[in-house]
């Protein structure tokens, strides 16, 4: 009798297991994925397998410097599974994970910033901008990581402006880069706001501003926007870019073949001829101009449109014995 009723209970509660079982809802079977992106330095297990279950957090691999990615072979998941108690074999030797980091890009620009501020913690760098020797530099950092850069072993030459340093993403277990440069400092020149072609006369409204390398200019570079203004240039000059005395002239107020009035004065008379202009002339340059009447051509100063002057040679001899 003790016999059945313990076989009807233990029947009963196989029945109970069975159906809880059937109730409970199936686990998922492990799945690769193929392609994976990480934020952090290490790769976890469930990172390469979905349903990775109590194992998921289990570190198995470092993550590839931001940037770059890694790849894993079905050899490799395949051991690593067992080894994390992962019931998952590859279909085929072809099954392979790539793992990405995710990476930020910091340009040379915001490099270069973060290095003129440490300069700048050191010596005045008023009117300086860095030049990196790398042009074309950047920074690949964590996507993670906080902004700013931390710049470590810097060294500025004070005769050269040469610069060396490291510069890195701030946090844990990031790589450091080297980079070089220099420092350069900068001159406000004026320049041209459009383009202005020969004839032309240069007005304080076309004038623009431009920074270039004091390194760029020559005692020919022209500093002074009262140089420019008034002038017209010899050739057609381009906006934004450095201009040279050579570059302009006074406009012509004597043009070549016309009529002009010579004048001759003296401390006791004022004289005026017709002659006619040999050459074109400027305010104050010296033009040469053949009298109308007598064909003599005579040098004589720009003072005005279609004026020049002519100095007395005893003016002339007084004037070369004073500079004596």
């Amino acid at each position: 009798m003790k016999t059945a009723i313990m076989l009807r209970t233990l029947g009963a509660i196989v029945l109970l297991a069975l159906a809880a079982l059937a109730a409970a809802p199936a686990r998922a079977a492990p799945m690769l994925r193929p392609a994976v992106t990480v934020d952090s330095g290490v790769i976890r297990l469930g990172d390469l397998f979905s349903g990775a279950g109590a194992h998921a957090a289990d570190v198995v691999a470092p993550a590839p410097p931001p940037g770059s990615r890694t790849f894993f072979d079905a050899d490799w998941l395949a051991a690593t599974a067992r080894e994390h108690q992962l019931d998952w074999q590859p279909a085929s030797s072809f099954d392979q994970a790539t793992v990405e980091r995710a990476t930020r890009v910091v340009g040379g620009d915001t490099v270069a910033k973060s290095l003129l501020e440490a300069i700048g913690r050191r010596q005045n760098v008023a009117g300086v901008q860095i030049r990196l020797d790398n042009a074309s530099f950047r920074l690949l950092v964590p996507a993670s990581a906080p902004a700013g850069l931390d710049v470590q072993g810097l060294t500025v030459d004070p005769r050269t402006g040469r610069f060396s340093a490291t510069v890195a993403a701030l946090g844990d277990n990031v790589t450091p880069e080297h980079i070089t440069g220099r420092l350069v400092r900068m001159v406000a020149l004026p320049v041209l706001g459009r383009p202005v072609a020969p004839g032309e006369i240069i007005a304080r409204g076309d004038l623009a501003s431009l920074e270039v390398a004091a390194d760029r200019v020559t005692p020919e570079t022209i500093l002074d926007a009262g140089d420019l203004v008034g002038k017209t240039p010899r050739r057609t000059l381009r906006a934004d870019e450095p201009l040279l005395r050579a570059d302009l002239r006074e406009p012509l107020v004597v043009h070549r073949d016309d009529l002009v009035i010579i004048s001759l004065r003296t401390p006791t008379m004022r004289l005026t001829a017709q002659g006619k202009a040999l050459d074109d002339g400027g305010m104050g340059s010296v033009v040469r101009v053949a009298n109308t009447k007598s064909n003599r051509v005579i040098d004589a100063t720009v003072i005005g449109p279609n004026l020049v002057a002519v100095t007395p040679a005893a003016q002339l001899a007084a004037r070369a014995e004073e500079s004596k």
